[in-house]
């Protein structure tokens, strides 16, 4: 594909003669030297340009640091291209052949890894305006974890159980993002069953003591129960309580409060009994 728009542009712009866009007629040894001497040059001038438009960029308070790589990257690129025009235009290369071709190659390079563009266009949205920074636990296009990195291409994640889990930037932009550690804390809560004798006014306030006294349960909010429901014998109960926002605490304070509530209602006699079903038996063959 590049080589065929290539030799399109070969023809319109020469008329079919090559020898017009390569004119070695006038060129001496010097143009030669230069034109080599140019090159060389520009390699250590591109990584400076590229220095000093990561530092500038990196300055700037709002500037992701994705932001600044890439401006680094395109100073270097425009260094050698322009030392490139150079070289070519003191070599007989025509000036306008040239510029038309590095266009031309632009073009075709981006419409080729647009994927490619595209998530870092979306890279550098996420960063710019963060709805989560690195170090926040998410959960997107069905994965959760701690987010490790946001690079070009993907929004890197460390699952609970330690798999690294790569999604495309532009998938992360256009899906939903749940950001647990956004607020400093969260809630949690257990559903309990509770026999129908039980005097709700001496159950609430038995499992509120429980989950109170749980290491790692936040004691503002307090802990609280709220009623859920009737089930046949039974009366739903929601044990509610606040704890850091990380997966780690959610995991660890869900057991230690399930834990504690099962203890405190079996030492107070509390029967948190079963789904109960009536099985009905016809003998057919019975008279």
């Amino acid at each position: 594909m590049l080589a065929f728009i290539l030799r399109v542009q070969v023809v319109a712009q020469s008329g079919g003669n090559v020898d017009e866009i390569v004119d070695t007629s006038s060129v001496t040894g010097w143009d030669i030297l230069i034109a080599v001497g140019v090159m060389a040059v520009s390699w250590p001038l591109s990584a400076a340009a590229a220095r000093v438009a990561w530092r500038v960029v990196h300055r700037i308070p709002s500037a992701p640091p994705s932001a600044a790589r890439l401006a680094g990257r395109a100073s270097r690129g425009v260094v050698l291209v322009i030392a490139l025009a150079i070289s070519m235009s003191r070599i007989g290369v025509n000036a306008e052949w040239f510029t038309v071709t590095i266009l031309l190659v632009i073009l075709v390079t981006v419409l080729t890894l647009r994927p490619l563009v595209s998530n870092s266009a979306a890279g550098l949205l996420i960063e710019s305006r963060p709805a989560f920074s690195v170090g926040d636990e998410i959960m997107t296009n069905g994965y959760t974890g701690e987010v490790m990195a946001v690079t070009a291409r993907t929004t890197v994640l460390r699952t609970r159980d330690w798999r690294r889990v790569h999604i495309a930037n532009t998938d992360v932009l256009s899906a939903p993002v749940v950001v647990f550690t956004a607020l400093g804390r969260r809630r949690s809560e257990i559903e309990l069953n509770i026999d129908n004798a039980a005097d709700l006014a001496e159950v609430k306030p038995l499992l509120v003591r429980a989950a109170s006294s749980v290491e790692g349960v936040h004691p503002e909010p307090a802990p609280c129960v709220l009623v859920r429901g009737f089930v046949t014998g039974t009366v739903t109960l929601s044990l509610r309580w606040w704890h850091n926002p990380d997966l780690e605490s959610d995991s660890r304070t869900l057991d230690a409060v399930a834990v504690e509530a099962k203890r405190s209602l079996d030492e107070a006699g509390i029967r948190m009994p079963g789904p109960e079903y009536l099985i009905r038996y016809n003998d057919r063959d019975r008279p």
